[in-house]
């Protein structure tokens, strides 16, 4: 009887050594073929649904490069409440996209991203935008790579602009004069959609960080200003402007100037490139530009931010898949592919935005004459577009300020 056992372990102990056998000559087999013998899956976290088609696109043509690694795209219209309730379950993406405002800050602070300071790829990173995001986690490393940035400006109808023969505006004075002008000649000067809360920020920002650029969040915090000190100017000016908003600037929202604008009731809309999409597809015929609106009658810089941020998680369970994932996405062709349909400009070195409409802005990018969104470095819950509303609306500057600075004092404890 222990013969026969002692027969039989030996017959399966050489099955089990040509079995492995075998095992090696299909791993060789699939080496060569550049594939492994198991699927890595990664789950990639991405917060802009109009750039799923886009992000689909690249997954298709990363998996076809990496036959070995499934990329599964999960894109939520609420997306920083899924984020910040998987957060709370220490749930984290391998991958996720996230825009460079509050909501990074606060999960760059949380410990669970990948720092990516000491990453080669910064070498291509564009500086300003790496400092924006480490401004934004208060921190010296990076937990994120800037992927592509946006912009606040004017659009504007270049038709009525050319039938009109106006000149573009480099100072607020000029600025003021041109609205005149086109107000005298029968036109509605300006698109506003201040029955949407958040579409009184373009101006705003623009406006705030070119007055009182990044130094005032530094003296904020130390206690040395307020918004009291600061505000006046800013906000009266975002007053001045509601006079040249013909259309009936509380009752309609984003989508409806947007649509408005692109079948010609305005000649400029203050908005950020991110409306050049909806415009054109409303009316692709559409001559339209973006000059940089002048908030003041010194130096005007672009107020621009990190409209996709790419992190890591740190504790991914597949953590060099993840890195390979996003250096593919990082690469100059993949970023231009995403910069044609959604009209942003490029964080990396090599990467070009080439659409014709956006052609006034791109010197200032090239230079990094950037300043950041003044927005993204209130505190959370910091709803300054509401305050401004209720401003613009008929209450009082005083309440204005009084309430800026006590909303920051309540907010920032």
């Amino acid at each position: 009887m222990n013969k026969m056992i002692k027969g039989v372990i030996v017959l399966l102990l050489a099955l089990l050594v040509l079995a492995a056998c075998g095992g090696d000559d299909t791993t060789d087999n699939e080496a060569s073929n550049g594939t492994s013998g198991d699927q890595v899956e990664l789950e990639f976290f991405q917060f802009k649904s109009e750039a799923v088609r886009e992000f689909d696109a690249l997954i298709e043509k990363f998996e076809a490069e990496n036959p070995n690694i499934k990329v599964v795209q999960n894109n939520s219209p609420d997306a920083d409440t899924v984020l910040f309730s998987r957060l709370s379950q220490n749930d984290i993406p391998d991958v996720l996209t996230i825009n460079g405002g509050v909501t990074f800050g606060e999960v760059a602070r949380a410990g669970v991203l990948k720092d990516l300071s000491g990453d080669p790829l910064l070498d291509t990173v564009t500086d300003e935008y790496e400092d924006m995001l480490k401004r934004l986690s208060r921190t010296d490393e990076l937990y994120a790579f800037p992927h592509s940035v946006n912009a606040n400006g004017v659009i504007y109808n270049k038709t009525i602009f050319n039938d009109l023969g106006l000149e573009i505006p480099t100072t607020w004075d000029e600025f003021i004069s041109l609205l005149d002008e086109i107000q005298a000649a029968g036109v509605n000067p300006l698109m506003s959609t201040y029955g949407e809360a958040w579409t009184i920020l373009p101006p705003l920002n623009t406006i705030a960080s070119n007055t009182h650029g990044m130094e005032f969040f530094d003296e904020l915090e130390a206690g040395n200003t307020s918004f009291t000190d600061v505000y006046g100017e800013i906000a009266e000016k975002l007053l001045t402007l509601l006079p040249y908003a013909e259309n009936d600037v509380f009752g309609s929202d984003y989508n409806m100037g947007n649509t408005a604008f692109a079948n010609g009731e305005a000649a400029m809309y203050l908005q950020g490139v991110w409306a050049l999409g909806p415009i054109l597809e409303a009316n692709p015929e559409l001559e339209v530009g973006v000059f940089p609106m002048p908030a003041t009658n010194g130096h005007n810089s672009i107020v621009s931010g990190v409209d996709v941020a790419i992190a890591i998680a740190d504790d991914s369970d597949h953590p060099e898949e993840a890195q390979q994932f996003v250096e593919f996405l990082l690469q100059p062709e993949n970023v231009e592919f995403y910069l044609e349909t959604q009209r942003m400009f490029a964080a990396v070195d090599g990467a070009e935005q080439t659409d014709p409409a956006l052609q006034e802005l791109q010197p200032f990018f090239e230079v990094g004459d950037v300043l950041p969104f003044s927005d993204h470095y209130y505190p959370q819950g910091y709803a300054v577009e509401v305050m401004f509303q209720d401003y613009i609306l008929g209450g009082s500057l005083e309440d204005l300020l009084a309430e800026m600075d006590s909303e920051y004092e309540r907010l920032s404890q």
